[in-house]
């Protein structure tokens, strides 16, 4: 049962897809923080048990602008 969110960072061009960091948020609010200051890379989600409609309505939202969300 997982009780965070856990971001994966990947680099796409010249690193061929290898991750850059992971990070572990108790709150969705930090999560997305850290998702809005990481734009140029692809962004990878594991989202917890608890997460709730609307932050899953968010990762889309943020999605349509242009960041390189998907979940895991």
């Amino acid at each position: 049962m997982r009780a965070n969110w856990v971001l994966e960072i990947y680099c796409e061009s010249k690193c061929k897809n290898s991750l850059i960091s992971a990070y572990e948020f108790h709150d969705f609010l930090s999560l997305q923080a850290k998702i809005e200051e990481n734009r140029a890379y692809k962004l990878l989600i594991d989202p917890p048990d608890h997460a709730t409609s609307d932050e899953f309505q968010s990762l889309l939202d943020l999605r349509g602008q242009g960041f390189k969300v998907q979940r895991k």
